[in-house]
């Protein structure tokens, strides 16, 4: 039985801060408002629910947003709201770096083919979102991998990984970011980001000296775990067991400079 080694992985509370994706909400006293997000946060617009005489809230965003609209629809109110039971959430990931503007009207369906929508009100924030940096002498970037992987229903996931690391051989405040996008996806390329804690195992189901990237370690169904190879130029996907996965689709992220 090969038993693993797992380096040091003890996460420093003053930094996880930094590793941590977080959800900003905002409500219908946030008109105009401006939100700074890094890559994998989630911004949450909540408007009043409900559709009255044909009028509901329809979402303007530009194709080239760095947002990716995750869900929508009307949901329960949060507990102490006494003005209504319900609201209209809309979810976004923070996907890619940038700004952009969501942007939300009032409106009716067309009454007339090629017709614009008649706009009772509006509603808008400005969305700025950041790469998610650690600040200078926190943590360093221990490389960037790029490839394109399986995906189910769709062409592939073009990802690119950026892995943190206290130091070059410091794992002791680790994390990632990931950049995903879903090529030839049903309703077209759709982009989403994500970002976590990440530790070095010793040793893989196979080969006890092997090297082992694990994200998200603590998130047992949602753990992912690469081998590295070839002095970290590439990193291979394992499957949930930690064995080779027998494909002959790409599973290999290339490191770049």
């Amino acid at each position: 039985m090969i038993v693993r080694r797992l380096a040091v992985f003890v996460v420093m509370m003053a930094l996880a801060t930094v590793a941590k994706a977080k959800t900003v909400t905002v409500g219908e006293a946030d008109n105009r408002t401006d939100v700074f997000l890094n890559l994998g946060d989630t911004l949450v617009v909540e408007l009043s629910s409900g559709d009255v005489n044909g009028f509901g809230w329809v979402l303007h965003l530009p194709k080239a947003s760095g947002l990716s609209l995750l869900t929508s629809g009307d949901e329960p109110a949060a507990t102490g709201n006494k003005t209504t039971d319900k609201v209209r959430r809309f979810r976004f990931n923070a996907a890619s770096v940038g700004d952009t503007a969501a942007v939300f009207g009032f409106e009716t369906p067309e009454k007339v083919p090629g017709a614009a929508p008649q706009d009772t009100s509006a509603y808008s924030v400005r969305v700025h979102v950041a790469l998610g940096s650690p600040r200078v002498g926190t943590a360093m970037l221990l490389g960037v991998y790029k490839g394109t992987l399986p995906c189910a229903d769709c062409e592939g996931l073009e990802t690119t990984l950026r892995m943190y690391t206290k130091g070059k051989f410091d794992f002791t405040y680790a994390f990632y970011v990931r950049t995903q996008t879903y090529r030839g996806a049903p309703k077209g390329d759709v982009t989403f980001s994500d970002r976590g804690d990440w530790t070095l195992l010793r040793g893989d189901a196979t080969d006890e000296n092997a090297t082992v990237y694990q994200l998200n370690p603590e998130n047992e169904k949602g753990s992912e775990s690469y081998l590295v190879q070839d002095d970290g130029k590439t990193l291979v996907m394992l499957d949930k067991e930690q064995k080779p996965i027998e494909t002959t689709a790409n599973l290999t992220l290339t490191r770049v400079p």
